[in-house]
């Protein structure tokens, strides 16, 4: 669990540095975007939005109780046993009338 950690804390320090010296990302005078040629995700604020949701990611990973999780795994499987047969049920009930 920590090197999963450490390795998206070095990812998003990595994007982070990316932005900050991400080249030439001035916007053209006669609004056509970025000053030369096409910048792709260099110049544009998706490159702050995978921060972001990078940032939420790692969030979300440390709230998570991991100790418990297999257990509580297995018990939302056994809640869902009568759901998936009955995902089951319609699926072949669906599979023969499109088949005639």
């Amino acid at each position: 669990m920590h090197r999963m950690m450490a390795v998206l804390a070095l990812a998003s320090a990595a994007f982070g540095a990316w932005v900050l010296v991400g080249g030439n990302t001035a916007p053209d005078v006669m609004g056509r975007g970025v000053g030369s040629g096409s910048a792709g995700i260099l110049g544009s604020y998706s490159v702050w939005s995978i921060g972001l949701v990078m940032g939420l990611g790692i969030a979300w990973i440390v709230a998570v109780d991991w100790k418990n999780f297999p257990e509580r795994f297995g018990d939302w499987l056994r809640l869902q046993r009568r759901r998936f047969a009955w995902l089951l049920v319609g699926g072949a009930c669906a599979s023969i009338l499109l088949l005639f």
